[in-house]
């Protein structure tokens, strides 16, 4: 029997929105760009795959008649979303043809035998652990920005470093994203359960990985989270995320964390700090966006300057007693790091011109971030 079914529009179009990130990147093997459609009683079953991350979601169906097949995922979303039909009929036919009508309009998608898509990974239920959403994406997004760029050489900086550490009676897990030139990390309390997630190893967590689990956290307020020898697992919702973990190692940033002597901070209105960020990147050079700090007593003059559009300059208020530094960091990597932030101040601990600076905030306990200078 071939796969006949009815679907509300928009519990179709949320389930394939789910699967874009993983399904839109051309690769080598065209079954991946494709969505696999699978029947259960009461549910249609959406799986996307791109062998790093799989998704599998469900939603609601009425099937007339079980069966499975794989469509073109991006073009069967469009084909979903541009049809102001409330309900969408979907019919399997001959040669893997399938037949969508919504309304008054009808479309013919070609797709492929369900055979030749990738196996979705097996999981251990019992190896997961229930943590709040919150805590999941606080952790990610402190640190998501200062991953490095995918086609990075060392493959491992495109990673996220996972680590919990047993404190007494507390346990805290860790998040550390590096892109060789600065470093952030936020650590955060959880419940004794994580003491059941395995991670006698180092866990890297790519890049899209982190991604797709930033977006289950918004699904519910509790994610189901495991780790296995090679993957991490993650549910939420009617969602279930499969992600292959990266195999390496990770800068020892604590020996980074160790050189810096936190005293005499530079302390500035965070807020005050962004917009004069924003200023100054307006003028940095595109390659290397060097913000120049000029830091005298109780002021820091920021300066950037362009050799085909001008230069620019603010002046902050600052409470600062250590020696006067004049120094350049990249600018967009302060401001990322600023917009991470809540604290209305911001703490930068620069040793000398040449040591990294740590930046900090009283209303950010557990998260820290490292930039490294640039020579002016």
């Amino acid at each position: 029997m071939s796969l006949t079914m009815n679907v509300n529009r928009n519990d179709l179009l949320s389930g394939l929105s789910s699967l874009q990130n993983v399904t839109g990147k051309k690769g080598s093997m065209a079954i991946l760009g494709n969505v696999l459609l699978q029947s259960e009683e009461g549910r249609l079953l959406l799986t996307g795959t791109d062998l790093e991350v799989g998704i599998r979601t469900s939603v609601p169906a009425e099937i007339l008649s079980p069966g499975t097949i794989t469509l073109p995922c991006r073009k069967f979303f469009e084909v979903i979303r541009e049809t102001p039909a409330e309900n969408v009929r979907l019919e399997m036919l001959e040669n893997n043809q399938a037949r969508i009508s919504a309304g008054k309009s009808e479309y013919r998608l070609g797709g492929t035998p369900s055979e030749e898509f990738p196996s979705f990974p097996e999981y251990k239920e019992e190896s997961m652990v229930t943590l709040p959403s919150e805590l999941m994406a606080e952790l990610i997004d402190k640190t998501i920005f200062s991953l490095a760029p995918e086609g990075e050489s060392q493959f491992n900086l495109t990673s996220l470093l996972l680590e919990k550490e047993e404190r007494g009676e507390i346990m805290v897990l860790r998040t550390v994203s590096s892109d060789g030139h600065r470093l952030s990390l936020m650590e955060k309390e959880a419940s004794d359960e994580i003491k059941k997630i395995a991670m006698d190893r180092t866990i890297l967590i790519p890049r899209k990985g982190v991604q797709e689990i930033r977006k289950f956290c918004d699904l519910s307020d509790n994610v189901r989270f495991g780790l296995e020898e090679k993957q991490a697992v993650v549910k939420s919702g009617n969602a279930l995320l499969i992600i292959r973990l990266m195999q390496g190692d990770f800068p020892d940033y604590r020996n980074i964390l160790g050189i810096i002597k936190k005293e005499n901070p530079v302390v500035v209105e965070r807020g005050n700090f962004i917009n004069s960020m924003k200023r100054m990147n307006l003028f940095a050079e595109d390659k290397y966006n060097m913000v120049q700090f000029d830091i005298k007593g109780r002021t820091m003059v920021l300066s950037s300057q362009s050799v085909d559009l001008g230069d620019a300059k603010d002046e902050l208020e600052i409470d600062y007693a250590g020696q006067d530094l004049n120094l350049g960091f990249n600018g967009r990597y302060y401001l990322e790091t600023m917009q991470a932030m809540h604290s209305d101040k911001v703490k930068s601990y620069i040793n000398s011109e040449e040591s990294p600076c740590l930046v900090e905030g009283d209303d950010d306990p557990g998260f820290m971030s490292i930039i490294m200078p640039m020579k002016i």
